[in-house]
């Protein structure tokens, strides 16, 4: 992850602002300490292995809650696994809008330390970036929520929709700790009308089908191995039994080739209902995704 000045606070707290929590004027602050602070949640969290599997995410947990509850928080940990807990903490506002959720989950993707220049869990700062299993998915993230949530009470901005912190648990393959948990035991917990969540981006909630979408709907990674064999030649007559030309042609054809939608039920009514609340140009995209032939479903 690059270091960059209010890469974390100032970013996110506009787009908090942009959604429209309040109209009240964001104070001056000392965005140079504000970054200082952020860096040093972000680093820490790094450190803590929350490799998924196995899977404990218990000491991240922790460490934001005892951040939020110093800030005078009331935080809950929400788990059906002691060593994966959800975290959950709640802004109160007016109540004339409905709340936002500003989630991101504290598991990574597993490392195989052999390849990493430096330690997958030193969270060390060279040359103007941190190196650690997941700077970008989705420690950041985490970071970012975790700023935004103390910024927001510490400068007593009066907002007009509650503003929800979720910190989850098995993103990366064990849903029935977090989100499905979560939805299934404590959707009152995480209702909302807005989901800021990993990537930055925000989506209005769909609330009979937008977390269902979450935990049915997953990337699933293939790996190919491609082997070309043929007759070595000389770069300036490549011959087309050139191995090289052949793994070219090969990868060219991958690159080239429509993957088919195929959508579940759950992902057919995400984009149907998403239809049905959006602009009439917005609306004919998500549904040209059904195919007019009836959407292939898995």
């Amino acid at each position: 992850m690059r270091i960059k000045n209010r890469i974390f606070s100032s970013a996110a707290l506009a787009s908090a602002i942009t959604l429209g929590l309040t109209s009240q004027a964001v104070a001056q602050q000392d965005w140079d300490a504000i970054n200082e602070e952020t860096l040093r949640h972000f680093r820490a969290l790094l450190q803590f292995d929350t490799s998924d599997p196995p899977g404990r995410e218990l000491p991240a947990a922790e460490y934001l809650r005892d951040v939020l509850e110093a800030e005078g928080f009331e935080v809950e940990m929400l788990a059906n696994n002691d060593e994966r807990p959800n975290v959950v903490t709640r802004l109160k506002g007016n109540g004339s809008k409905e709340p936002l959720l500003i989630m991101a989950h504290t598991d990574t993707v597993n490392v195989d330390p052999a390849k990493w220049t430096f330690p997958p869990f030193s969270a060390t700062v060279d040359g103007g970036y941190v190196y650690g299993r997941g700077a970008v998915d989705d420690k950041d993230n985490l970071a970012a929520g975790l700023m935004v949530m103390l910024e927001l009470k510490r400068q007593g901005i009066k907002l007009d929709r509650d503003v929800i912190f979720l910190a989850e648990s098995g993103e990366e393959g064990a849903t029935e700790f977090g989100i499905e948990f979560m939805i299934n035991e404590h959707f009152d917990k995480i209702e909302s009308e807005f989901c800021l969540a990993e990537g930055g981006s925000v989506a209005r909630v769909n609330r009979e089908v937008q977390y269902a979408g979450i935990q049915s709907v997953e990337k699933i990674p293939y790996q190919i191995n491609l082997t070309a064999t043929g007759v070595a030649g000389h770069g300036s007559v490549p011959l087309q039994t050139n191995p090289v030309v052949r793994l070219a042609k090969a990868m060219a054809a991958v690159a080239d080739w429509p993957s088919p939608i195929r959508l579940n039920e759950t992902t057919a009514a995400y984009f149907e209902r998403l239809a049905g609340i959006s602009p009439p140009d917005a609306a004919a995209r998500y549904l040209a995704v059904l195919d007019p032939l009836g959407p292939k479903r898995i």
